[in-house]
């Protein structure tokens, strides 16, 4: 099903969107974790923020960092490009936390859904990453995952 008929099918119920930055609102930069340095993908962030204008939708970004200096650049830089986005929607995960330390980032952001998900909301997953995309589908049955070209027209 494609995303924007999915939010228009579930208009009546509340949504929930997990939406990955690097690679969906930041352009993935391989090796590059200079946050000062990397693009905003400006036609996607407008899509998400005119998303979250509407009243049954709330967006949350959830992102896993390499390190936890990479969780501070990543809030210096939402709040650069997306200064409209509550710090409290940030899910900023580090893999240096000993409870992530040896997980996959699909692994992290599988288990992290299965823990906070609401069940009488609809919750979406947004992501550029195949396994990421491939991992939660076979793992989260309650989610509805969309690959990032999915926001395109």
């Amino acid at each position: 099903m494609k995303f924007y008929e999915t939010i228009k099918k579930y208009e009546n119920e509340n949504i929930t969107i997990y939406c990955d930055m690097d690679g969906v609102l930041a352009e993935y930069d391989i090796g590059n974790f200079d946050y000062k340095t990397i693009r905003p993908l400006m036609s996607n962030i407008t899509k998400i923020e005119n998303l979250m204008k509407q009243d049954n939708i709330s967006v949350k970004i959830l992102s896993i960092c390499k390190t936890n200096d990479i969780i501070n650049d990543k809030k210096v830089w939402f709040k650069k490009y997306m200064p409209f986005l509550k710090e409290e929607d940030m899910i900023l995960i580090s893999k240096e936390l000993t409870k992530y330390s040896d997980y996959s980032s699909k692994e992290i952001k599988s288990n992290y859904l299965k823990e906070n998900i609401k069940d009488k909301e609809i919750n979406i997953l947004i992501d550029d990453d195949n396994s990421i995309i491939k991992y939660i589908i076979k793992n989260n049955k309650d989610i509805i995952v969309f690959q990032v070209s999915s926001l395109i027209d």
